[in-house]
């Protein structure tokens, strides 16, 4: 299995040695009742990359790092889309009816994340020898981007620190995973801890992903300041990914795979858990994937990437309610 790929998650995978047909028509489904839906994305104008979600033996993969990204004021999304046999990152408005702008020019550009203010997007950008190095440039204008790591390392995720002036992103050297950030004022780097996928949620803190002894993912709490490190979720038999932090600080928002039923496939789900650990709930059922989930700004709506809506399993996103109290 190539580098790109080796990134994820597990969990098992085959329904009886036999293939299960799989309706990702509808946008809903009964499970689901109460909950609202909107697409945000329309495959016609916007293709978007399809996920890595596949099965290595009997466990199922799913790639852990940001398909999009939405601003803090809630006004404009950055996807990833392919056009031209080139992957680029693309920004439209959600409050108005736009065209969408490509803000990368290259050949495979991802991961992306605004600033806090909006101005920039970070983005990774994989290059000659399976390298892939972080990259910063204007999210409203202009083409000049500049290289935040060095081309001969492995590096993919950023996520802005609250403030603006760190990029976090998580470094792979073979099969390890580790947590850097890049100081924006001072040009050095700094290394904090072993997992992946971080987001800073204050000055001190990070949310992230670390595998286990069964070779699962879990849900840890770091604060890199005191040095203190507590874990929030883990289970031997699935794992859990992308953890973000609600705008009001009580829900960890996340993406697991659902244990297979009778009838159905063992797919990715969107689920959200107390930041204490209780309450693990699921919030959607459907039969294809739903995955790399993202708060709104108000914390009333998850906006997320799903096969939903479509006979063929195309991805789009989706939004929708969040009302757990």
């Amino acid at each position: 299995m190539s580098k790109k790929v080796t990134l994820v998650f597990l969990a098992a995978t085959l329904l009886a040695g036999c293939a299960v047909k799989i309706d990702t028509s509808m946008s809903y489904v009964p499970e689901e009742g109460g909950t609202t839906f909107a697409k945000i994305t329309n495959e016609e104008n916007e293709q978007l990359i399809v996920p890595n979600i596949g099965y290595d033996g009997s466990r199922l993969n799913w790639w852990a790092n940001p398909y999009f990204a939405i601003t803090q004021d809630g006004e404009r999304l950055a996807y990833q889309a392919s056009h031209n046999g080139r992957t680029n990152i693309f920004v439209k408005q959600l409050t108005a009816r736009s065209v969408s702008q490509q803000r990368t020019f290259s050949n495979h550009a991802r991961d992306m994340a605004f600033s806090p203010d909006g101005e920039r997007l970070a983005f990774a950008q994989l290059g000659n020898y399976n390298y892939s190095a972080i990259y910063l440039t204007s999210a409203v204008q202009g083409t000049v981007v500049q290289q935040v790591s060095p081309t001969n390392v492995y590096d993919y995720g950023p996520q802005f620190s609250p403030d603006g002036k760190l990029i976090f992103f998580t470094r792979q050297e073979g099969y390890t995973f580790s947590i850097w950030s890049y100081n924006l004022e001072t040009g050095t780097f700094s290394n904090y801890c072993y997992g992946l996928s971080p987001k800073p949620i204050n000055d001190e803190e990070f949310l992230c992903a670390r595998r286990n002894s069964f070779n699962n993912y879990e849900i840890w709490r770091v604060n890199y300041v005191k040095g203190t490190e507590s874990i929030i979720l883990s289970q031997e038999d699935r794992s859990f990914t992308t953890p973000s932090l609600s705008p009001d600080g009580q829900w960890i928002l996340c993406t697991s795979n659902t244990p297979k039923r009778p009838g159905l496939h063992e797919n990715t789900d969107i689920y959200v858990v107390r930041t204490d650990g209780s309450r693990l709930t699921q919030l959607t059922y459907h039969e294809g994937h739903d995955l790399s989930p993202v708060w709104a700004p108000d914390g009333k709506s998850i906006y997320f990437l799903s096969q939903r809506g479509s006979e063929k399993g195309i991805y789009n996103i989706w939004k929708m309610n969040f009302d757990l109290k």
